[in-house]
């Protein structure tokens, strides 16, 4: 009697299985791509949060000063700035933060990805934390020098 020695896997197999690791690696890229940006994305706004407060802190500091000049302040970093008014360690962030009248009338931050601006607003309505939402605008060539301190 001959006996029937068959070891491993024939090739339809090992190509079927090949196929349906495929199929689930197609349906599954999107769903991790989407998370890992919406990852980055969140991690830029806390950034912009981040800023937010450390002008606001900043604004404070300045106005106890003992000559500190009215209630108008621009706290500004871009790419042509050395100085960095807020401390902030990540020179790559640009941003540009203006208060009106002790309140934040308006703040624009930039990454080497993502642009954050919200424009003046008027009638009293000033940028608050809580309503800072990414708006996902990325930067783009024309956008890289929306920041100047000048």
């Amino acid at each position: 009697m001959k006996k029937n020695n068959k070891k491993g896997f024939t090739l339809i197999e090992l190509i079927a299985v090949i196929a349906i690791l495929s199929i689930l690696l197609i349906m599954a890229l999107p769903q991790v791509l989407d998370l890992y940006n919406d990852s980055r994305e969140s991690a830029f706004i806390t950034q912009v949060q981040s800023l937010y407060r450390a002008a606001e802190n900043k604004y404070v500091s300045d106005q106890l000063l003992p000559d500190s000049v009215g209630s108008s302040a621009v706290y500004c970093h871009d790419d042509a700035d050395e100085q960095n008014d807020l401390g902030v360690t990540n020179d790559d962030v640009l941003y540009k933060i203006t208060f009106t009248d002790g309140k934040i009338t308006s703040i624009m931050v930039m990454d080497d990805n993502y642009l954050y601006t919200s424009p003046a607003v008027s009638g009293g309505d000033y940028i608050k934390v809580a309503d800072i939402k990414f708006n996902d605008t990325d930067v783009s060539e024309s956008s890289t020098g929306a920041i100047t301190c000048n």
